[in-house]
């Protein structure tokens, strides 16, 4: 009787790999289809935003890690959020980089740990800084290892642009 079972069990054998192997690409094209947006050129294209100077907004640390910070530091600050039950701030940081151009530095806060995002003018995460709460030094991270939050963050800054965009546009059209 077990003779006769293990071979009608082996042909779902190749079913149950395809299934786990479909998984992941699934998640990739899901994730590059929420990612075709360019975060920097959505951001700096909104001629309307409040820019408040922030000489003291990006740690010094941070400063060097990115190669950021050689002009005036402006930023824009995105309401708190609560996400899985920790609260979360985010910024935009308008600065220059070492060859005077602008750069966009995006950052994350939680109770937990502050991540700062350096991003291209493609949209794309060059390299991040990180650090926990309390810790004396940050930490260089690259695209691959801080690309993960990266991304989720990227679609929470594209949310917030656009809803700037649709108020701008409906405060400007003519009442009657």
């Amino acid at each position: 009787m077990n003779k006769t079972r293990f071979p009608r069990l082996l042909w779902l054998m190749p079913v149950v790999g395809l299934v786990m192997a479909w998984q992941p690409v699934a998640g990739l094209r899901a994730q590059g289809a929420a990612g075709q947006y360019n975060i920097s050129k959505e951001i700096l294209e909104h001629k309307d935003l409040n820019w408040k100077p922030a000489p003291n907004g990006i740690p010094s640390d941070v400063c060097s890690m990115l190669q950021v910070c050689n002009g005036a530091v402006k930023v824009i600050a995105l309401p708190r959020a609560t996400e899985g039950g920790q609260p979360v701030g985010r910024g935009v940081f308008l600065t220059q980089n070492d060859k005077k151009m602008d750069a966009l530095v995006l950052e994350r806060q939680t109770p937990l740990d502050t991540y700062f995002f350096l991003v291209s003018p493609e949209g794309t995460l060059v390299k991040a800084a990180y650090a926990q709460v309390g810790a004396r030094s940050w930490t260089e991270m690259g695209s691959a290892l801080g690309g993960p939050v990266f991304n989720k963050d990227k679609v929470v800054w594209h949310d917030w642009v656009s809803k700037l965009g649709s108020s701008a546009a409906a405060e400007k059209k003519p009442q009657s």
